[in-house]
């Protein structure tokens, strides 16, 4: 499943000290879990289940990107696009 190999990522991340991989990754753990707590069960989600979570998180995140750059903001416009691309890296390709 997708949980050990974020898992694996954040402490890769951490040792990088690389900020950006590291908030994108914490932001799918973060789902990933409150998904598990909210169905109220113990194992494991479905791939499919955590790829329509992935899907969700990069769709906030583009809407997010939007607003931001409308607003001038581009420190944080910059911010949602680099969790959009480490959101992405665990999505199939299309």
């Amino acid at each position: 499943m997708i949980s050990t190999t974020i898992d694996q990522e954040i402490k890769q991340a951490m040792l990088a000290k690389d900020q950006a991989k590291l908030r994108g990754l914490r932001a799918i753990k973060a789902a990933i879990l409150l998904a598990k707590t909210e169905k109220g069960q113990a194992d494991e989600l479905t791939e499919e289940v955590e790829m329509k979570i992935l899907q969700r998180l990069v769709k906030q995140r583009k809407e997010s990107a939007t607003i931001y750059k409308e607003q001038g903001r581009e420190d944080l416009f910059t911010v949602e696009q680099e969790e959009i691309d480490v959101i992405n890296q665990f999505l199939p390709q299309q």
